[in-house]
């Protein structure tokens, strides 16, 4: 079993402080911004370190860390029609979340789209902040007056649906021009490799060639040495031999 890090510790302390304050209110606690960058620092940090966790928990932390900027950034909006379609654009990122641990994105990603929803109906309905806290709709004596507030419903809804297409639309284009850069990127290392293959089998062919050359180099050399050593004992034999009958005649 892998000891953890302090730093990858406290990381996880502080990601559980943040998602809670973001499911109580994140629009109420400023702290919680402030949370979310030293969060993104400690990740940061976190990554380049030698004892460093896997990429599946990186990757998790990542997801969570994202997902706690989204529902800061749509707190920030000051329009309703925005926030409601922002918090939607929010509901994949809570659903991975979900899969990798507890469900509390999902708690966040509920509470904060029921706030926002509310806000927006007081906004179409001009209801009051209390009525809408204990969930009790507003009915209009007249039925003119039920007939407009119906068609600023679908309105509104139609405005949502354009909005989540328009963004589905641009993701498809971002993701799309992504691909064709990769495409791109890709083919030219392809190109690299085969130029750098087909080099490296001319080397490889030289290298060959060069090799017999100098293999042969050597034999030859080794053969001249022979002969040389031969010749140098024939004649200091003869030399020997010449010198004992030179000896004998003496004596």
């Amino acid at each position: 079993m892998l000891q953890i890090s302090r730093l990858e510790v406290n990381v996880r302390r502080l990601l559980g402080r943040c998602e809670l304050m973001a499911k109580d209110n994140s629009q109420k606690d400023w702290k919680l911004e402030k949370y979310i960058l030293s969060l993104d620092e400690m990740i940061k940090k976190l990554q380049t370190l030698p004892d460093k966790p896997s990429k599946d928990v990186l990757t998790t932390y990542i997801k969570r860390l994202d997902f706690l900027k989204g529902i800061v950034n749509t707190a920030k909006l000051n329009n309703p029609d925005e926030r409601v379609a922002a918090v939607q654009m929010l509901s994949k990122a809570s659903n991975a979340n979900d899969t990798l641990g507890p469900n509390i994105a999902t708690q966040i990603h509920q509470k904060t789209t029921a706030r926002y929803n509310q806000e927006l109906r007081a906004e179409l309905f001009h209801t009051e902040k209390g009525s809408l806290d204990d969930g009790i709709r507003h009915r209009y004596p007249s039925t003119t007056m039920q007939d407009e507030d119906l068609d600023a419903l679908m309105k509104f809804n139609r405005n949502i649906q354009e909005k989540i297409a328009e963004n589905m639309l641009s993701m498809t284009s971002s993701m799309k021009e992504h691909a064709l850069a990769a495409s791109a990127i890709i083919k030219k290392d392809i190109g690299t490799l085969e130029k750098s293959d087909k080099l490296t089998n001319v080397n490889t062919g030289k290298l060959k060639t060069e090799s017999l050359k100098l293999e042969e180099h050597t034999k030859s050399n080794w053969r001249c040495w022979v002969w040389l050593m031969i010749a140098f004992v024939l004649v200091v034999f003869f030399n020997m031999v010449l010198f004992m009958k030179i000896s004998k005649k003496k004596v």
